[in-house]
């Protein structure tokens, strides 16, 4: 029997798995850099659009401030995750100088925690409270009480039918011109509700 016969075609049939399973091996390595680059190009892109985004809702949410007189802070509260809604944060917020920010208040706050005003929130297109005295729930109205509102307004954005948020004015004790806070809002909720990124939930 030729031993060295075999051992060389062995060799050779080794040489020939082995360069096999390197090609492979290359050739997903490279696919997988594709999807990572990918992917990569594709987080940039989203990262650019809602950078725009979030630049074209501060400059509606600052036009609303600076013309609805008496206005303390206009804000954006969300609910989050969209699809099953477990909490409100406000992560938008424009405020008059020297007020308090509603932001570290509302901030993965359990909707547990307001269910009553979340529910009017999520179940009426417009909203106008009066005075502190006109909200009912408690939580919600020592809220207002600690950030100094007298009044507030509210409209509600959906996309498909799914609840996304509300823009919120907050008002001191003046008189306001609730029809023309009603218009004002709305013309805003056109332009944000659409482009309003969810609440990253990491």
């Amino acid at each position: 029997m030729d031993w060295q016969g075999i051992a060389a075609v062995i060799t050779a049939l080794g040489v020939i798995v082995l360069g096999w399973f390197q090609y492979n091996q290359q050739t997903k390595n490279k696919e997988t850099d594709a999807r990572l680059k990918k992917r990569e190009e594709e987080d940039k892109e989203s990262r650019k659009q809602e950078k725009v985004a979030s630049q074209m809702i501060y400059r509606e949410l600052w036009g609303l401030l600076h013309n609805l007189d008496g206005a303390l802070r206009v804000y954006i509260v969300q609910p989050h995750p969209l699809d099953r809604a477990k909490f409100i944060s406000v992560q938008y917020e424009v405020l008059s100088e020297g007020m308090i920010s509603i932001m570290p208040m509302v901030h993965r706050m359990p909707i547990s925690h307001l269910p009553g005003f979340v529910v009017e929130l999520e179940s009426n297109d417009f909203l106008y409270w009066s005075s502190q005295a006109s909200v009912k729930d408690g939580r919600a109205r020592s809220v207002m009480h600690n950030i100094g509102t007298d009044k507030m307004c509210a409209v509600r954005m959906k996309d498909d039918g799914v609840w996304k948020g509300n823009i919120v004015a907050d008002f001191d004790e003046r008189s306001i011109d609730e029809a023309k806070v009603k218009d004002k809002l709305m013309e805003a909720r056109t332009i944000v509700q659409y482009m309003l990124p969810e609440i990253d939930e990491l």
